[in-house]
C-alpha cells in the first residue's frame, strides 16, 4: 500500500514537470527569434531616427528665431524711446559698451564681450548675437551659441537694426531681416537664400520662421 502511494506521488510530480515543460515550449522564444526581433527594431530605428532628429532641430531653431526676432524688435523700440533714433547713437563707443548702452539694458544677457570691431552678446538660452556697427548694425544671431557648425544659413542668421530713415531695408520698423528688397516673392527670396545664405533670414520670415521641406540648407 505504501509503495502504491509513493508511486502515485512520483507520477504526479512527473506529470507536473511534464506540463510545465510543455508550457514553456509552447510560449517561449528561441534565441534566433529574439535576435530577429531586435534586428527589425534596429532597422526601423535607423530609418526613422534621422527624420525625427531633423524635425526636432527645425522646430527648436524655429522657436529660437521667433523668440529672438520678437525680443530684439521690442528692445530696439525701448532703446529708441530712451536714446533717440539709431542715427543719433554714439557709434564712437567701443563695441561692447555700445551693445550694453543701446541694447543690454532692455534684454537679459549672460555677458557681453568685445571681439575686434564686434560685440558678442550671450543669452541665457544658449544662443548668442554678434553685432557690428555700420550704416545699419549687422546682427548675426546664432541659434546654438558657440557650438558648431557656426555657418550662415544653418545655425547663424543675419538681421539689421537701422534708422527708420533707411527705408530700403527696414521701412518704418528699424529692425528687420537681411534682404535685398522689401517686396520679394517667396520664389525670389528662395533664389537669394540659395545664392547667399545671408538672405535666408528673410525667407524664413516669409515662412513664419518655419523651416519648410524645401529650405536649402541642413541644420
Amino acid at each position: 500500500m505504501k509503495t502504491q502511494k509513493v508511486s502515485s506521488k512520483l507520477l504526479n510530480i512527473k506529470t507536473m514537470f511534464s506540463r510545465q515543460n510543455s508550457y514553456n515550449y509552447k510560449f517561449g522564444f528561441t534565441l534566433a527569434e529574439v535576435l530577429i526581433t531586435l534586428g527589425i527594431i534596429g532597422i526601423v530605428a535607423a530609418l526613422t531616427l534621422p527624420s525625427l532628429i531633423t524635425n526636432y532641430k527645425r522646430q527648436e531653431a524655429s522657436a529660437r528665431l521667433k523668440k529672438f526676432n520678437s525680443m530684439m524688435g521690442q528692445a530696439l523700440i525701448l532703446s529708441v524711446n530712451e536714446n533717440g533714433d539709431v542715427n543719433e547713437w554714439d557709434t564712437s563707443l567701443p563695441p561692447d559698451t555700445f551693445a550694453q548702452t543701446y541694447f543690454g539694458k532692455y534684454i537679459k544677457t549672460l555677458s557681453i564681450e568685445k571681439k575686434g570691431n564686434t560685440a558678442i552678446m550671450y543669452f541665457p538660452d544658449g544662443t548668442s548675437m554678434s553685432m557690428t556697427k555700420g550704416r545699419c548694425m549687422d546682427c548675426n544671431f546664432d541659434i546654438n551659441g558657440t557650438k558648431n557648425p557656426n555657418i550662415e544659413g544653418r545655425d547663424q542668421f543675419t538681421f539689421l537694426a537701422c534708422d527708420k530713415t533707411i527705408t530700403e531695408w527696414c521701412p518704418n520698423k528699424g529692425w528687420c531681416t537681411y534682404r535685398s528688397d522689401n517686396n520679394l516673392s517667396r520664389g525670389k527670396a528662395m533664389e537669394n537664400c540659395k545664392s547667399d545664405p545671408y538672405y535666408c533670414s528673410y525667407l524664413l520670415e516669409l515662412d513664419n520662421w518655419e523651416f519648410k521641406s524645401d529650405y536649402p540648407y541642413r541644420l
